[in-house]
């Protein structure tokens, strides 16, 4: 079987070529969404189930570009399929204050 090295921003990680079914560590490439030119990907560790997020974009004229590697958490099993195993929310922004003056 043979491996290929996959680089991501100065990170090496071995992939198998046989649908990566031999590597620890999975990358899989991610819809950057409408961010021109931004790179994404996503790396599972298949050991312990630590997820990230690798990112990159270029700079732009109004923006610095760079690397970033953010860690999402742990997967972990639930008991049965369609469980939320973990759940996190944010509160809508507030209202702006229509009896303000303009």
């Amino acid at each position: 079987m043979r491996h290929l090295p996959v680089f991501l921003g100065g990170f090496a990680l071995c992939v198998a070529s046989n649908a990566l079914a031999e590597s620890r560590y999975q990358a899989v490439p991610i819809n950057a969404g409408s961010d021109f030119g931004t790179e994404k990907a996503l790396i599972l560790d298949t050991m312990e189930g630590h997820l990230w997020i690798w990112t990159a974009s270029p700079a732009t004229d109004t923006e610095a570009g760079g690397r970033y590697i953010i860690y999402q958490g742990q997967l972990f099993p639930g008991k049965e399929i369609g469980e939320v195993v973990l759940k996190q929310e944010w509160s809508p922004p507030a209202a702006p204050d229509s009896t303000a003056p303009p």
